[in-house]
This record gives structure tokens, C-alpha cells and sequence, in this order.
């Protein structure tokens, strides 16, 4: 049963049903610190549970499809009664970062949120009796015209607070505002906290002004490394993921893909903004500022990590023009994509983002786009390096003079290539169960892998195989460089590889 109450009636008997943290923002509010008019939802735990058994995820090879199906089963939930009544007359609400119209579309926000939440456990431990007991209750934001959002912490280090902007723009006058409130709720709760807020109308309008909207745990991380804080002032990727070191936790290096969403996590080695996900041909202005945005913060915040930058890959289905050679001969594709590379490189000077050719049928091509990027004073040399997905057949069979022509990485797109290898289109839902047929990729792989490796050229894997164990052990024993995982695939990429780890190390130990 989904329970909904108020953040302002919640009380201290309530902690068991809606949570420490959001009984906190309720403390705040009593306390009469500007916090959002709200509400906080409960899971459909019977719901989900009678979903999820329906469902078989004892298989690894099933794990993706089972998911998807119950993804769709659940989204034909309806919205609660009490969940409608509770909302009453607001349209427009704000729920993990994310702004949503309308109660149906709130539902589905936070089924979704509640999903991924189960999926990252199915990942770490599998399906277990009472998988969907204990998620986390959420918290419902009522927004009027939403001026700007964001989260910041007291910072003990610099002894200074740390403001994190992640969408829209806040008045300094909100800023010293902000300050105060967060040294003020750190004292209500008696133990720091991180703090999201947001600015949903003008200081002088009525309910206007910067307001509290989530308490998040905080936990400072004590090391004797030496690093240099990176903050932003108007950054999704800045605060206390740019300023943390972070804790590696197996060899292979985790890149995270920013091409989506606005969270980042901190235990990452890398990033990955793949740019035909973000650029849209029909919204060329808003999507270039975009993709931009996300290069230049990225680049900022992790100073020290590689920025892998893919070039627009427009696919219009499976034998049609794209990757590199629609790049060649679309312009207002092309131009886009140097002009945002020419900007950061060398307008500000973020020498840290690295070019990663897209989709590539010959090596001709290859050599063509980077005479083409050289030409605008992006060519191949040691403060900028070009790699080059590998997404055909082809790719792995002429392997060796794609080396010789000269790249300094490779990124194996596993999805397109064993949709190629199977010979089905990966868009085809009825189509998807060939993708588990695996054996004869990895047999492919081998022989490219091993020159790989001899020629001393690294290579990352893309794509939803590379978490499946039977690839991820496979990969790990040919020495994988990285992966690219989601936001919320991030920890448990972590556990995956470290696992696979140690399963090699005990095999040749024997």
C-alpha cells in the first residue's frame, strides 16, 4: 500500500515509514527554515513484489528482458487515489532533480526511481525474497515556475559552503541566503547534511525565494592524498564530487556516461559523452548548448581524468548512412561537434577532452576525417588523442591497418557488434533475445584483442553486454582498459569488476 503525507505533518512516529532524512526536512520546516511545500510518497512494495515474481531473474542471460517487461508491466499502474488527493490542484513537481507535469507522469517518475532502485540490487546480489522491501520513500516537490535548483554542503576542509548550481541561475542575494540556511539546518540537525534546494519564484513574489527541498546524508572523506578542489559555481558536476578524492576499487577503470541525466558519481575514472544523445538536427542551438555545457563542466570538475568526446553517430536504422561517413558529408552535423571541441581546447584550454571517431566502415574513412580535423587544428598529437569506436566486423578483421593509420584508443560498441555479427537489428524488439548469444562475439573478438594488447593500445567496452558476467570475466582476462556504465550502474560496475577479479587471479593461481 503506497502511503502519502505532507512534509509539513510528518512526525517523529513517522520515521519508520517515510524515513530519518525526509523526517529531518519536516524538523527543518517546524523549525522555520524556508523549506518547499511537499509531499512524501511510500513504494508500492505488494505491487512491485507481484510484478517481480512473475519474472524470472534467476538467469543472467534473461536479466535485461525480464527487467524491460517489467518495466512496461508496471508503468500501466495507475496513480493512487490518495496520491491524486494529496496533490491536489499543483501540476508541476519536482522529484529527484527531475521536473514532471501532471500526476500521471509524477506516477511514472517515481515507479521509475523506485526501479532503479531494485535494479541495483538485482545487479549486487540478485533476486532475493523481500527485494522490494525497504525502498527509499521520495519526496515530492510542489513547483510553481522553477527558477533554478541545486544542492550544497557546509565544506569542513575549506570551512567555507560549498553551493553546486545544476540548473537554471540563483542571485548572489539567494547565494548569502543559502549560506545561512545550511549553517542553520547543520545546527537544527546537530550533524552535517547535504541540502538540496531551489529557487521557485523571485524573492519579492509571494512563496517566492530559495527554499530547502531534500536532506541528503553527508559524509566528509578524510585522506592524505594531496588534490586540488575543483568547484563550480553554475556546475551539475561540481561540490563535493569535484573535490572528494576518489576510492578506486579494481583496475579496470569505470568511465562514466554524462551523454544523460544530471547526477554524477564520484568513483569514477573517466567520462564518456557520446554526442549523437545529446545534439539534436531539429534543436541545433538549444543541444549545442547543451552538449557544450556538459564537455566544459565535465572537463572542468574532473581535471585530471580523460573526457572521451564521441562524435555525433546519427543512425537512421541498420545499412543507412552515418558515423563517420555522414560526418564527412553533413556539415551541419560536423561543424557543430569542431566548433564545440575548438571552444574547449582551445578557447579554455581543457586539454583533457580526447576525440573518439564514430562508426567507421573503411579505413579510408578513417584517414579522411582526420585530414578534416586536422585541417581545424584538431589532429593527432600527444595533448590530444583519437580513438576510434569499432562497431562493424570490419573493424576487427583490418584491425591491424586501422593501427598503423594511427589511433591511440579503441572503444568496442559490443552491441553493435554482435548485432551485426547475429544478424538482427538490435531496434527490433522481437529481435533482442539474439543479443545474449555471445559465444561467437567473444570468438571473434580474440584474435583483434590480442594485437590489441601486443601493440600496446588500450580499449574500452560500450554498451549493455559489457556488464553481463559471462563478457565482463572475458574482458577482464583480456585486460580491458574500461568500461562505460550509467550513472546508476556505477557501484555496481565496481563489485562486477572487482569480482571478476578475483576469479581470474584464483583460476591461474590453480
Amino acid at each position: 500500500m503506497v502511503e502519502v503525507l505532507p512534509i509539513k505533518v510528518l512526525t517523529d512516529s513517522d520515521t519508520a515509514i517515510f524515513g530519518s532524512l525526509n523526517m529531518a526536512l519536516a524538523k527543518l520546516l517546524r523549525a522555520d527554515l524556508p523549506v518547499a511545500s511537499g509531499i512524501v510518497v511510500t513504494a508500492p512494495n505488494l505491487k512491485l513484489k507481484t510484478v517481480l515474481e512473475h519474472h524470472d531473474f534467476g538467469s543472467n542471460e534473461v536479466f535485461e528482458q525480464s527487467l524491460t517487461m517489467v518495466k512496461k508491466e508496471i508503468n500501466y499502474t495507475p496513480a493512487p487515489e490518495m496520491l491524486t488527493k494529496e496533490v491536489g490542484q499543483h501540476q508541476s513537481f519536482l522529484v529527484n532533480g527531475q521536473q514532471v507535469k501532471g500526476v500521471k507522469k509524477l506516477w511514472l517518475a517515481l515507479l521509475n526511481e523506485w526501479l532503479e532502485e531494485i535494479k541495483t540490487r538485482l545487479w549486487r546480489e540478485g533476486f532475493y525474497k523481500g527485494i522490494t522491501e525497504g525502498l527509499d520513500p521520495k519526496v515530492v516537490i510542489f513547483v510553481k515556475k522553477m527558477e533554478s535548483y541545486g544542492s550544497g554542503f557546509f565544506d569542513d576542509i575549506q570551512d567555507d559552503t560549498v553551493i553546486n548550481v545544476r540548473e537554471g541561475k540563483i542571485h548572489p542575494h539567494d547565494l548569502k541566503k543559502l549560506d545561512e540556511m545550511i549553517r542553520q539546518a547543520n545546527k537544527k540537525l546537530f550533524i552535517p547534511h547535504e541540502y538540496e534546494w531551489m529557487v521557485d519564484l523571485p524573492a519579492g513574489r509571494q512563496g517566492g525565494g530559495v527554499k530547502l527541498t531534500k536532506v541528503m546524508p553527508y559524509t566528509p572523506v578524510v585522506s592524505s592524498q594531496t588534490y586540488t578542489p575543483k568547484v563550480s559555481d553554475h556546475s551539475y558536476l561540481g561540490g563535493r564530487n569535484a573535490m572528494t578524492p576518489r576510492v578506486l576499487s579494481s583496475a579496470v577503470k569505470v568511465f562514466l556516461d554524462l551523454s544523460t541525466g544530471l547526477v554524477v558519481e564520484r568513483e569514477v575514472d573517466g567520462v564518456y559523452i557520446a554526442a549523437e544523445r545529446v545534439f539534436d538536427l531539429n534543436k541545433p542551438r538549444d543541444s549545442f548548448e547543451d552538449l557544450l555545457f556538459r564537455l566544459v563542466e565535465s572537463a572542468t570538475t574532473f581535471s585530471d581524468l580523460r573526457i572521451l568526446f564521441k562524435l555525433a553517430d546519427k543512425s537512421e536504422g541498420m545499412g543507412k548512412v552515418r558515423g563517420t561517413l555522414r560526418l564527412l558529408h553533413q556539415k551541419s552535423l560536423f561543424e557543430p561537434m569542431v566548433d564545440a571541441l575548438d571552444f574547449i581546447r582551445h578557447k579554455k584550454g581543457l586539454t583533457n577532452v580526447h576525440i573518439v571517431i564514430p562508426f567507421v566502415r573503411g579505413v579510408n574513412e578513417l584517414l579522411q576525417i582526420k585530414r578534416e580535423l586536422a585541417v581545424k587544428k584538431l589532429g593527432r598529437k600527444n595533448s590530444l588523442q583519437l580513438w576510434m569506436e569499432v562497431a562493424v566486423p570490419e573493424n576487427i578483421i583490418n584491425l591491424e591497418d586501422y593501427l598503423i593509420a594511427g589511433v591511440d584508443g579503441i572503444v568496442l560498441n559490443l552491441d553493435e557488434l554482435v548485432s551485426f555479427l547475429n544478424g538482427f537489428d538490435s531496434s527490433e524488439g522481437e529481435l533482442i533475445a539474439y543479443k545474449n548469444e555471445v559465444n561467437g562475439l567473444l570468438k571473434f573478438l580474440e584474435d583483434g584483442l590480442k594485437l590489441l594488447h601486443k601493440s600496446k593500445v588500450p580499449f574500452i567496452v560500450c554498451g549493455s553486454l559489457s556488464l553481463y558476467p559471462q563478457v565482463l570475466e572475458y574482458l577482464v582476462e583480456k585486460g580491458v582498459y574500461g568500461v562505460v556504465v550509467e550513472r546508476f550502474e556505477v557501484s555496481s560496475a565496481h563489485d562486477l569488476l572487482r569480482q571478476a577479479e578475483k576469479r581470474m587471479i584464483l583460476r591461474k593461481m590453480q
